[in-house]
């Protein structure tokens, strides 16, 4: 498969960013010369795709800019956020990550974040398409994973990637010598074989939320592009199988009513049509509408001023009123808000959690210590199936790694994960 080259940026800049952070026991403020840029990209099924990239080099106004060795990280977020969820991690990652040698010398690191289809800057999908399930986001990432070139360096040598099918995959293995139900741990051990530490070419995936459940279904799909991955507040969510006709039938008849009020002209794909959409008087009414969302959310969730500011502009237009230029509408597709027509099982999610430990990813779990309540069985999961190497629960809420007072934390924790995996990889072997 091969994607049409990027769109120019659109926004390039520049931020000095004073950050306080604490780094292997540390507490330093130290000035971030993070290089920010916004880019889109045109998916082959006519998706547009929005990012953010922060960078410690100057990227540039496309990809081709980027040092060949760039650190790759990639971010997935939550279910009704977008790319800004991450504006304050980023450039704290790029501060904390440690180098591949185990000096303090700055290692080019991009950190690109992600708005899934229907969130953010990014485009929506079809009118007759399905708004939302997980394999779908896990497609498009693959295609920006394509797109920035993030997926060549193991592919091109391994002959396996999306550019392939999964018969011919199984073919090619089976050509190597492999046995019939080639897993893809078994497409992993092909690119081990030549002695080569490919560590460093391969993406640190993070995901938060809903993001986090992409992660893993990404992993557990393609282990060969990632190096590690960081679940935030997450993992997958099993549902009872018996429960599946119950999801259709309520999929079915919310898309029944809602379409009559997104579509009052019976407008089809093509022809205009233009979903309502709430105005709110400004973007601090937006903001408090956000705001609102979170409490009513399970458990004693909470989300700061500031990181709802940043997501909510991201996420509204302007929608000029009666004379009210301040007026704003959400951008996000509402069909978002729909329940999904399928979702992954206990079996399915046991699986691909299965899948993941099996594929030898090394895996960071962080839980927020009033986040979004987890059951006996998902903990168990995780714990049991998935076994990640880190597993801890940081103070702070859902959007611990978003919020002002509770980010810090987690950055550390993800620049010792990390720093933990260098060390065990270049450890001596008797």
């Amino acid at each position: 498969m091969v994607l049409p080259m990027p769109m120019r940026t659109r926004l390039h800049w520049t931020l000095q960013l004073a950050l306080t952070t604490t780094v292997r026991g540390m507490t330093t403020t130290t000035a971030s010369r993070a290089t920010v840029a916004e880019r889109t990209y045109s998916c082959s099924d006519g998706v547009t795709l929005a990012t953010r990239h922060w960078s410690n080099f100057d990227a540039g106004p496309s990809d081709d800019a980027r040092p060949r060795r760039a650190r790759k990280v990639l971010c997935l977020h939550g279910w009704l956020d977008n790319a800004a969820s991450f504006n304050r991690l980023a450039p704290l990652l790029l501060d904390s990550l440690p180098s591949s040698d185990g000096t303090s010398d700055s290692v080019p690191t991009e950190v690109v974040a992600l708005d899934f289809p229907g969130h953010g800057l990014s485009g929506h999908k079809s009118v007759d398409g399905p708004p939302q399930l997980l394999a779908e986001y896990a497609y498009y990432v693959s295609e920006l994973v394509e797109a920035l070139g993030w997926a060549d360096n193991n592919d091109a040598r391994n002959g396996i990637g999306v550019g392939r099918t999964v018969i011919e995959n199984v073919n090619a293995n089976s050509k190597n010598g492999k046995t019939e139900g080639t897993s893809t741990r078994d497409m992993v051990s092909v690119s081990s074989d030549n002695g080569i530490n490919e560590s460093e070419h391969k993406i640190i995936l993070i995901g938060h939320s809903m993001g986090s459940g992409v992660s893993v279904v990404l992993c557990a799909a393609f282990p060969e592009w990632f190096s590690s991955v960081v679940l935030l507040e997450g993992g997958l969510m099993g549902r009872n199988a018996r429960d599946a006709s119950r999801h259709v039938r309520a999929a079915c008849q919310r898309r029944l009513k809602s379409n009559k009020t997104l579509f009052p002209d019976g407008s089809k794909l093509g022809e205009g049509a233009t979903p309502r959409s709430k105005v709110y008087g400004n973007l601090d009414a937006a903001i408090e509408a956000r705001l609102s969302t979170t409490r009513r959310m399970p458990g004693d969730q909470f989300l700061s001023y500031e990181a709802a500011k940043g997501m909510v502009s991201r996420a509204t237009l302007p929608a000029s009123v009666n004379g009210n230029d301040d007026a704003v509408v959400f951008r996000h597709d509402p069909r978002l808000q729909w329940p999904s027509l399928q979702y992954y099982t206990r079996e399915q999610v046991e699986a691909f959690f299965h899948d993941v430990h099996a594929s030898g990813i090394p895996v960071c779990f962080l839980w927020a210590a009033d986040g979004w309540p987890v059951d006996a069985w998902a903990e168990n999961a995780v714990k049991n199936i998935m076994k990640p190497k880190y597993l801890k629960r940081l103070s702070g809420s859902h959007h611990f790694h978003a919020d002002p007072d509770s980010v810090s934390p987690v950055a550390q924790e993800i620049a010792e994960f990390i720093e933990k995996e260098r060390l065990i990889c270049n450890t001596p072997t008797s």
